[in-house]
């Protein structure tokens, strides 16, 4: 009974001597999350952890409003990769160089550490890291007597040519005057994620180096070329299909056969599942001819308010969520690509699979991730506004350069 009573005691005085930090996380279902929370306080009985989970629609302006208050919580926070440099610039972000060490660093994807640096300064810790490339519906080119796209990164498609068989394989199967199948999808129809390594192939940059400036940038000619093809799919050769604006749907169309490509994330190895009877393959994200081959990359990040008052205890939960571990554990519940090397080495049974190695080699060797801008957030939506025209069938030179002049006011307030 002594024993046990002393047990009790000890186990008291832990929780009451814990301290409590506040983690504002994405929504992610609860108990995928609260896995990996309960083994981070098994490991940490001093640390209690107080998790918000925001629906992904209200996290950014969540964000937004308990950073402006200024209170020094949440202690840590999720990042999106891009919004780094916005929570950097006005403060928000604590540096984090003097608390990782080189050993730390390598662990991660180069272009991961990219998208969490600002002006040559570590601010927020990758979680997860993404890429995209061409999956197609292998029954649907046999029936046409069209050659399997190449697997390989020397052997990558042009957009030419994803075009010319885009064109053989858009079919109005029934005569109704309706298109019944279509050439190609894209998953993030308006994104700037999928479209910008269009225009980047053909050597367009999309701002300034500091950020400020859109001008000159996306009303470039080569920017306008790569979105003139993109105007081109959907408007002059309609081998796309306007208006899927939801991922869900664009894959869908994949998935039963509506859709002969699509433009996709590494997350639908996993998604298209729910597609059991289409056999399919994957080919690299195409380039442009005579360009350079560009990949998206760029997902969640970890920061830690540069306001804590539990600084200690914050940068112990951030190093272990982002831990080989933890991102092991996490990607096992919720299919989240890791953006640390030594995970995909760890995991052999789900990380050989060939289109995962795929992934695995554009973002070693080809990723290269959005725009560094305190102004992200507004820039990404204006552009978005732009690109969902341009599909629609607005003239993409004069669509960019209204959208540039607006983009441009909104970033002065970044100089």
């Amino acid at each position: 009974m002594r024993k046990l009573l002393l047990v009790i005691v000890l186990l008291l005085g832990i929780m009451l001597s814990a301290t409590t930090i506040e983690v504002l996380w994405m929504g992610w279902p609860q108990d995928q999350v609260m896995q990996v929370i309960n083994a981070f306080k098994a490991e940490n009985p001093g640390i209690d952890v107080d998790i918000q989970l925001v629906p992904f629609g209200q996290l950014f302006q969540t964000i937004e409003v308990r950073l402006a208050a200024g209170d020094g919580t949440p202690d840590v926070y999720i990042v999106d990769g891009p919004n780094t440099a916005s929570y950097a610039a006005r403060g928000y972000l604590l540096p984090l160089d003097e608390h990782f060490s080189e050993e730390e660093m390598s662990a991660w994807f180069d272009a991961s550490i990219e998208e969490g640096s600002y002006h040559g300064k570590f601010y927020s810790v990758p979680y997860g890291t993404s890429s995209a490339g061409l999956f197609y519906n292998k029954a649907i080119f046999e029936e046409h007597g069209i050659p399997f796209p190449p697997e390989t990164l020397e052997e990558r498609l042009t957009w030419e040519e994803v075009a010319e068989i885009a064109k053989k394989l858009t079919k109005d199967t029934n005569a109704d005057g309706l298109t019944d199948v279509w050439g190609l999808v894209i998953e993030q129809i308006d994104r700037p994620y999928l479209i910008f390594p269009m225009v980047q192939s053909l050597g367009a940059k999309v701002l300034s180096d500091d950020g400020l400036v859109s001008q000159g940038y996306i009303t470039s000619d080569e920017f306008i070329e790569g979105t003139t093809f993109y105007w081109k799919l959907f408007n002059e050769w309609k081998v796309s299909p306007q208006g899927l604006n939801d991922s869900a749907i664009s894959r869908e169309y994949f998935g039963t056969g509506r859709a002969a490509m699509m433009l996709g994330n590494e997350w639908n190895i996993r998604r298209m599942l729910q597609y059991p009877d289409i056999d399919y393959g994957l080919s690299p994200f195409p380039y442009f001819e005579g360009g350079v081959a560009i990949t998206p990359t760029g997902s969640w990040h970890v920061g830690i308010n540069s306001k804590t008052k539990k600084l200690e205890e914050a940068l112990t939960f951030t190093k272990y969520i982002t831990g080989k571990d933890a991102v092991i554990t996490w990607h096992k519940l919720n299919g989240i690509a890791p953006a640390r090397s030594d995970v995909y080495e760890a995991l052999p049974e789900v990380f050989d699979n060939p289109m995962w190695q795929l992934f695995v080699a554009e973002m070693e060797t080809t990723a290269v991730p959005r725009p560094r801008t305190p102004g992200y957030s507004q820039f990404e939506l204006m552009l978005r506004e732009a690109f969902n025209s341009i599909h629609y069938g607005a003239d993409p030179r004069s669509t960019l350069e209204e959208v540039a002049v607006r983009i441009d006011r909104e970033l002065r307030k970044y100089r």
